[in-house]
């Protein structure tokens, strides 16, 4: 399976020590039963290619300069008004302290444990409870020493373990993986849909790179699914948006790929074939 191959396709921006990492656990990654398949290492690529910005990030960042953006962010259950939020600006551990307190096994305020134990990793596990069982799933003491999380190698075996062991509608997000559904395994993670859109690009470019669907193939109104999904993502990354990226090549990505077909001097069929491909995304094939 070519994952170093996976991660460059989801995140070309993707720091070595995120491929190093994988590498260097996959026997235990494979024994967690991420790799299996295609699709769970795409989807686990996918997801952790989100929610670490394309692998650039493995620490929560708490550092917010306003008190208006605090409070958007995290409202009224925590901070009374604007003016309250404020005196958390340009604090990350003053802030993840109120946050993060009294909840998921922290401490309250004094203790230190929303600092200590915010997000870390590929899919920014958070909170001293978690620590302790995701520690244990994996045989590293992480509440005992929780920056071990962001490590890259530490990192792919959370994510691995998480999306193995954490379960909604009766299916684990490994199981989800295997139908494909990227909603389902999104809600596990993030616990709403938000990316849902990235996620599904992400995990789709993962699933090609592995070769679980073909890279470029022929498409016409009627079509659907991963491969409609990338390409309504690059036609809206090159200015001629399809509207919804949804998998479902109707008349809207019809009219956009004819747009960018005249845009770019190639024949005007609405279809798209190797060379409206390669002027999508040259040398990709």
């Amino acid at each position: 399976m070519e994952l170093a191959i996976a991660i460059r396709s989801a995140a070309p921006r993707a720091p070595g020590d995120a491929i190093n990492g994988l590498t260097s656990v996959e026997a235990e990654i494979e024994r967690l039963g991420a790799l299996d398949n295609a699709l769970r290492a795409a989807h686990m690529i996918g997801q952790c290619a989100h929610e670490s910005g394309g692998f650039s990030r493995r620490v929560e960042s708490l550092f917010y300069r306003s008190g208006d953006r605090i409070f958007a962010v995290f409202g009224r259950r925590h901070f009374r008004n604007i003016a309250h939020a404020g005196q958390f600006a340009r604090n990350q551990q003053k802030l993840a302290n109120r946050v993060y307190a009294d909840r998921m096994g922290n401490g309250n305020t004094a203790s230190g444990d929303g600092f200590r134990f915010r997000g870390r990793g590929y899919l920014q596990l958070t909170g001293r409870t978690n620590y302790r069982n995701f520690g244990t799933r994996i045989g590293i003491d992480l509440e005992a020493d929780p920056a071990r999380a962001e490590e890259p190698a530490t990192a792919w075996l959370i994510a691995a373990s998480y999306l193995a062991s954490r379960s909604r509608a009766g299916k684990t997000a490994l199981e989800w993986a295997d139908a494909d559904n990227v909603e389902m395994v999104t809600r596990i993670v993030n616990g709403g849909t938000n990316g849902l859109d990235d996620r599904r690009h992400l995990t789709a470019r993962a699933l090609t790179a592995l070769g679980g669907i073909e890279a470029r193939p022929a498409l016409a109104r009627g079509a659907d699914g991963v491969p409609v999904l990338l390409l309504q993502r690059l036609l809206a990354e090159r200015g001629f948006s399809a509207g919804a990226i949804d998998g479902d090549f109707g008349p809207n990505t019809e009219k956009a790929l004819k747009a960018f077909q005249t845009h770019a001097g190639l024949a005007v069929t609405g279809r798209a074939d190797e060379a409206t491909w390669e002027a999508l995304e040259p040398g990709s094939a």
